[in-house]
């Protein structure tokens, strides 16, 4: 005879017999690690998934341990799956949300627009190259802009007046002082 089960009942029976373990399996498995800013909230639903798993299992479960483990660990694994994916919509959400520069603004007119997109990527570039050629000295920038025009290092020596070491020396520099200006944090 089958008796109405309880969650109550579901959560002792998983301290019971120590079925913790199916909890973690299903989180190690969706790789969700113990760094996870959600792990505690996942760990529990697991464990009260484990106990709905319990209420909802059709037959007996102590004489059909194996088939109830494996019935409640695809519920448990789901439950968290579910969780999940609603955890990831949601910081999706907030990051668009959170944010609302002028630029995140044009980022996402972009998103919807095509045309958009090439003419944010144009802008973009041209405040780039603005900034960069502010950054160089005079010398400099003649160098990049024969360089950009693909002069070889001996005709871009021959048209500065310099030796060969030395547009060395000034692509060095050029490309150290666009290293930094490109790679630094906004």
């Amino acid at each position: 005879m089958i008796t109405e089960r309880t969650m109550r009942e579901g959560l002792i029976d998983l301290c019971r017999h120590d079925q913790e373990r199916l909890v973690k399996m299903a989180l190690a498995k969706l790789h969700v690690s113990k760094f996870h800013r959600h792990y505690d909230d996942f760990y529990q639903e697991g464990c009260i998934a484990y106990a709905r798993a319990y209420v909802a299992f059709k037959g007996s479960v102590d004489a059909e341990r194996d088939r109830f483990y494996a019935f409640a660990y695809k519920l448990i694994y789901w439950r968290i799956l579910d969780l999940l994916k609603k955890s990831w919509h949601q910081e999706d959400e907030r990051q668009v949300s959170t944010d609302a520069s002028p630029a995140t603004a044009y980022h996402l007119a972009a998103m919807q627009d095509p045309w958009a997109a090439g003419y944010l990527t144009n802008i973009e570039n041209r405040q780039q190259w603005a900034s960069l050629m502010r950054a160089l000295s005079p010398r400099q920038q003649d160098y990049l802009t024969l360089f950009l025009q693909q002069f070889s290092n001996a005709e871009i020596a021959k048209q500065l007046h310099i030796s060969r070491p030395s547009v060395y020396e000034l692509r060095r520099r050029v490309f150290a002082i666009a290293r930094q200006l490109f790679t630094k944090d906004p």
